[in-house]
């Protein structure tokens, strides 16, 4: 199971951050502090973001579990505040996402309690993260394993696709998610046609670490393209 869920977790790289990160943590240190009580929801999200972009590079698994528990932490003081805010249902959502990864064994389960939070994410606001709720569905519907190991479903990974390109067309991971699905579903001509708009979205922005990763992703894809 620990190689599927490898391959499904680094989609929390393409979600994109709706606020600035609190700085990150550094390399030595095992996992961020504790959040404190004055946090605003802004600042829990963006730590949790902060989190799940560490997770994603970090090779030790004592530090990714150190992560997973932090980020849960943030979500569940986010919730506290705003229980029904986007914000924080897409938090808690990515901090299953950590959590699955950190404990492979309870994936499957972990990740479908992870889409419901999506879908309540999307329901509160659709927009947030650039259309995350939706871009995030999809892209865990398409590249986990299908049942029983699994919550798997290429067809509703595309659907989620298409809202998420739909909400934000210009957006790099959402045009980069739709290929991917498109391609899942057998698609092979629309999915090259659409990395090819993800690629020239990313290049019409402006140079960043993150514009680079989409371009490289872009272009790998439309090389081994047939």
């Amino acid at each position: 199971m620990k190689n599927w869920v490898a391959s499904v977790l680094p989609v929390l790289a393409l979600m994109g951050c709706a606020s600035p990160l609190r700085p990150t943590i550094p390399p030595s240190s095992a996992a961020a502090p504790a959040s404190t009580p004055g946090n605003s929801v802004e600042q829990l999200a963006a730590a949790i973001a902060a989190e799940a972009k560490r997770s994603d590079t970090e090779p030790d698994s004592k530090v990714r579990s150190d992560l997973a528990a932090q980020a849960s932490r943030d979500a569940d003081a986010c919730l506290a505040l705003e229980p029904q805010t986007a914000a924080c249902l897409y938090g808690r959502a990515v901090a299953l996402g950590l959590e699955a990864r950190a404990h492979p064994t309870r994936a499957g389960e972990l990740l479908k309690t992870m889409l419901g939070i999506l879908a309540n994410a999307e329901a509160a606001d659709p927009g947030y993260d650039e259309a995350g709720p939706a871009r995030v569905t999809a892209l865990v519907l398409i590249r986990a394993p299908g049942w029983p190991l699994g919550p798997g479903d290429a067809d509703n990974g595309l659907l989620a696709a298409r809202r998420a390109a739909t909400l934000q067309p210009d957006y790099p991971p959402n045009l980069l998610a739709l290929a991917e699905a498109l391609k899942k579903t057998g698609d092979a001509g629309g999915s090259r046609r659409t990395y090819q708009r993800a690629r020239d979205a990313a290049q019409a922005l402006p140079p960043t670490a993150d514009r680079e990763g989409w371009l490289r992703q872009a272009d790998e894809a439309l090389r081994s393209a047939p």
